[in-house]
């Protein structure tokens, strides 16, 4: 089965799965994202900032796959769903650029992915949100996802917070 056809569109928005060869625009949407919104992600080992572009090719395979959100043909954010197992999905790393928030966006970020999730008859799927942040909780929850637990986690910005678990059955 060719996965990778899958795109979705609303007006001038289209959601598609970035190649191998655009592990470079991944890296620069990431960096940005971490670097805009360092309240939102969690410190990760090694930092992604220091990593090498073969580095980032080899994160935007498969068990990772990542999608970029475009305006026409400008990039204005990304998300992914990591495959923890033939059964169950991980979703994160959901951005959107500040000037695009607000217009319902984030709506296709887990539209994409659930669509991905259902082609690859996955039974489960994870996400997670920094405790204070009710807009991430809004929209897990707009898409079904049950809490499921929390644990402690240290941010970018410094801050130590719990981490809310959802999962969603499929």
């Amino acid at each position: 089965m060719d996965h990778n056809d899958l795109y979705i569109e609303k007006g001038n928005y289209k959601i598609r799965r970035l190649l191998e060869t655009e592990a470079l625009l991944y890296k620069t949407l990431r960096l940005e994202a971490i670097s805009e919104e360092p309240a939102m992600f969690r410190c990760s080992t090694p930092a992604e900032a220091g990593l090498t572009d073969s580095e980032w090719r080899e994160r935007i395979k498969p068990p990772r796959i990542v999608f970029g959100l475009f305006v026409q043909d400008t990039p204005i954010g990304m998300t992914s769903i990591v495959l923890l197992n033939e059964q169950q999905g991980y979703l994160g790393q959901s951005y959107i650029r500040k000037a695009y928030r607000g217009l319902g966006l984030a709506a296709l970020l887990y539209q994409v992915r659930m669509a991905w999730a259902a082609r690859l008859q996955l039974k489960q799927l994870q996400v997670s949100h920094r405790e204070s942040n009710i807009i991430s909780k809004a929209a897990n929850q707009r898409s079904g996802f049950v809490y499921s637990h929390r644990e402690t986690a240290n941010w970018l910005d410094g801050t130590t917070e719990d981490v809310w678990y959802y999962t969603l059955d499929l």
